[in-house]
């Protein structure tokens, strides 16, 4: 009895061995999906944070109350200060950043939905192991160069603008008086 025992205890054991051996494989290649989804959720809460309509209104803002102030500029034949014209420099700069944003938005929301779907169908055939581990990290890899392409993508408009957004605010507050005394004169 005893030896049938230890025989029992022998056969289930390596019955689990593959079992554990894939459970752990699932859970690696799920943790590898994960850090790219939290790649993609940082990209989805720059674009909750401002919508494509707040951009193209600042950009429109901007190229208004720039043009604005150079034409009274020109009008009035003031020279313009060195200090203005740092402020001018800077806010026309937020101009483009807001234009180059607002072309952007979109492609980088489809790209995003995109890759939320392939990454949910990675996930799906990690638990389904419908593909070998070599097959699978070729996916993978392909898939973590498409979502690093966006994510960097996205820090250089969408992130760039919410990091300036107090910056621009001071500028704007300033330019916004600037036009208002060239009104006066």
């Amino acid at each position: 009895m005893k030896y049938i025992i230890i025989l029992f205890s022998i056969i289930l054991f390596f019955a689990c061995q593959p079992k554990n051996t894939a459970d752990f494989e699932v859970k690696a290649e799920l943790q590898l999906i994960d850090t790219l989804k939290t790649r993609l959720d940082e990209v989805k809460s720059w674009l909750d944070e401002i919508s494509l309509e707040e951009i193209k209104e600042r950009k429109e803002l901007i190229e208004h109350n720039y043009q604005y102030c150079d034409m009274r500029y020109r009008e009035l034949k003031k020279v313009v200060d060195l200090e203005t014209a740092v402020l001018m420099d800077e806010y026309k700069g937020y101009g483009k950043l807001y234009g180059r944003a607002a072309e952007s938005y979109k492609p980088i929301v489809l790209e995003l939905e995109e890759l939320y779907v392939q990454l949910k169908t990675l996930k799906e055939s990690a638990y389904s192991k419908d593909y070998k581990k070599e097959l699978f990290l070729d996916y993978f890899h392909r898939e973590k160069d498409s979502v690093e392409k966006l994510h960097q993508y996205s820090t250089k408009y969408l992130k760039t603008i919410l990091e300036t957004d107090l910056m621009f605010e001071r500028a704007e507050k300033r330019v916004e008086e600037i036009a208002e005394e060239l009104k006066q004169q």
